[in-house]
């Protein structure tokens, strides 16, 4: 399945990633959702590039859910524009 997701800052969340993913409003998946994906494409872009990407999502052990990116094409056709 493809997700449009967006690059933002961490402010303060429990992560040391400071550049983060999630979900933009009105799709299958909330914000406050996490999308794991490479750190090189968070940091190649500026904060705020959208994404059209492959995810999967993944059941953690303890409980919760996040997005895991599946497929490894080139980020620039994943951009939106």
């Amino acid at each position: 399945m493809f997700v449009i997701v967006e690059t933002f800052l961490n402010p303060g969340e429990p992560s040391n990633a400071v550049f983060r993913v999630r979900p933009i409003p009105g799709q299958a998946f909330p914000p406050s959702m996490r999308v794991q994906c490479s750190r090189a494409m968070r940091h190649a872009f500026p904060i705020g590039s959208k994404f059209r990407l492959p995810v999967r999502l993944v059941e953690r052990d303890h409980g919760g859910q996040f997005l895991s990116e599946v497929g490894r094409g080139s980020w620039a056709e994943y951009l939106v524009r």
